[in-house]
Parts: structure tokens; C-alpha cells; sequence
């Protein structure tokens, strides 16, 4: 039977890895999970596992496999009732239990209660600690450019547009259609570099997706081709792009990435290593990948 630190321990780490899932942490998750770390028993070393889930976005493997621990902890009835007990003892720390946290706790229960699924455990976990953390504005203004310097594309579309696309365009808007470019593009170079039906294929996809018209669809398809080469970074360009999309919008960005992997009509070995990397950095869901996959099964080599 594992031990109470144990549970703590692994309760902590699959919040701080399920806090990932929309791709970025707001000061108010963090905080909280600190806050929850301050008052159990772990030790030093434990305590650092949980700061090195917090310092760099998790991907959906690595919080499965945090989820597939801590449910083999709780394996029984009595395992699971003690673990809802310690967590209560955290919530209570400041002294009281409000009607949010005691929904969370409920929530818990109901989980544990039909723990069948790692898939939906991480969900439903995920959609209940959140009742705790004060909701996000997500339309308020995400700022200059300054904001998405992960964000290569945007950089060098605003370079080659001698910042012209202002005249039609906001900020947020370019960084999600430069963002879904980059992405594509990153897929597009994995072999042999990108080819000119590749990107004839994300030229297309941004039309079609976004109604990009020239001249800025020639800026963003020539900053994508020039950025592509320069192996930008898949896991800073995913976890802001789940900072902006919902569940919907990253399997849509799936599908067009698989997209243009077939766009000459072979989607190779390392390509769909790219694709699963992909998905596996988006969140999607085996389930869910493997419908994808299944639209473009014809073309995998």
C-alpha cells in the first residue's frame, strides 16, 4: 500500500501536469498548487519533482503516465477514501472549506468512485480542480508582439510586411494564423526538407481555414517557408498554441497537419512520428488520433 506521502505526492504531480493541458499556467494555478504543496509532508526532493512539472509545459503521455501511477496507488476503496481525506486536509489549510473546494472534493469522489479510464480520469480531474482557480479572461488583449516570441513566423511575417498587416488585421489574429502555419510547416520539414506541394498545401489550408487573401497569405506562406528550415521549437509553438485553441481547434490542427504530410501522397515513418509527437503535445487522446489518423490512412508508408 502506497504510503500518505506517496498519494500526496502523486495527487500533486498529476495537477501539476493536468494544469498544462490548455497549454500555458497562470500565476493563480501555480499558486495554488504551491500552496497545496506548502501544506503536505513531502520532502525536498519531492517537492522539486512538482517544480520541474510546473517550469516547462507537460505533455499528455507524460501526464498519463503521472495518472496511470497514482491510479495504480488507489487501488482500493480504502486507498481512494484516505487520499480524498489528505486532500481535504490541504484544501482546509487556510482554515476554511468553500462551496467551490467542496465541489472539487465531490467531483473527486464521483472520479474515484468509477476509476476505469486514464483518459477520463485526467479529464474530469483536470475539469475539477479548476473550480478552485478563478476563471480566465480569454478575450482580453494579448499585448504587442512581444507577447509570441516563440513564435518565429509572426516575426519574420511581420519583417517581410514592414508591419503592413496591422492595416487589416489584429495582433491575436496573426499569432493564431502564423502559429497554425508554423506548425504545419515544422511537420512539412521533417523529411528531406519542405517541398513545393507541401506548401502549396499550407498555403491552401490557410486560405481555406482562415480566408487569408494576398498579400498577406504571401507573407505568412514565405515567412513559414523561410522558418521551417530553422527547426523551430515544437514543444514552444504547441503549448502557446494551446494557450489560444480549444479541443476542436487542435484537432483541427491535426488533421491539416496530416494533411500536408500526404501532400505528395506518402506519409513516411518519420512524418508520422511527427504526427503522434504532435498530437501526443496538442493533448489529443489516443481515441482521438487514431480517428485522424484512420481519414489519412491510405497514404501512411
Amino acid at each position: 500500500m502506497a504510503s500518505r506521502r506517496q498519494r500526496q505526492l502523486g495527487l500533486l504531480k498529476v495537477l501539476a501536469a493536468a494544469a498544462w493541458a490548455d497549454g500555458k499556467l497562470e500565476p493563480e494555478e501555480v499558486n495554488r498548487i504551491k500552496e497545496l504543496m506548502l501544506t503536505s509532508d513531502l520532502e525536498p526532493a519531492e517537492v522539486n519533482e512538482i517544480y520541474d512539472l510546473l517550469n516547462a509545459p507537460v505533455s499528455y503521455e507524460r501526464c498519463e503516465a503521472l495518472t496511470r501511477d497514482l491510479m495504480g496507488m488507489l487501488g482500493s476503496r480504502r486507498e481512494r477514501e484516505e487520499a480524498l481525506r489528505e486532500l481535504e486536509t490541504l484544501l482546509r489549510a487556510d482554515g476554511t472549506l468553500d462551496e467551490d473546494e467542496r465541489e472539487v472534493l465531490e467531483g473527486l469522489k464521483g472520479i474515484m468512485d468509477a476509476m476505469n479510464s486514464v483518459d477520463g480520469f485526467m479529464a474530469r480531474i483536470t475539469s475539477v480542480f479548476r473550480r478552485v482557480l478563478p476563471p480566465r479572461d480569454l478575450s482580453r488583449d494579448p499585448g504587442e508582439l512581444t507577447q509570441y516570441l516563440k513564435n518565429a513566423v509572426l516575426r519574420r511575417t511581420d519583417d517581410l510586411s514592414q508591419g503592413r498587416w496591422r492595416e487589416t488585421l489584429d495582433a491575436a489574429s496573426l499569432n493564431r494564423y502564423t502559429l497554425f502555419g508554423a506548425i504545419l510547416g515544422r511537420v512539412a520539414d521533417v523529411e528531406d526538407g519542405i517541398s513545393q506541394e507541401e506548401l502549396d498545401r499550407i498555403r491552401a489550408l490557410l486560405a481555406e481555414r482562415f480566408s487569408l487573401k494576398p498579400p498577406i497569405l504571401d507573407w505568412v506562406v514565405q515567412a513559414v517557408r523561410e522558418a521551417s528550415s530553422a527547426k523551430m521549437d515544437r514543444q514552444g509553438l504547441l503549448s502557446e498554441f494551446n494557450r489560444i485553441a480549444d479541443m476542436d481547434q487542435r484537432l483541427e490542427l491535426l488533421d491539416a497537419a496530416f494533411a500536408v504530410a500526404a501532400a505528395d501522397g506518402v506519409i513516411g515513418p518519420e512524418e508520422l512520428t511527427e504526427l503522434r509527437l504532435l498530437s501526443n503535445f496538442l493533448w489529443v487522446d489516443r481515441r482521438d488520433f487514431a480517428k485522424v489518423h484512420a481519414r489519412w490512412k491510405s497514404a501512411v508508408r
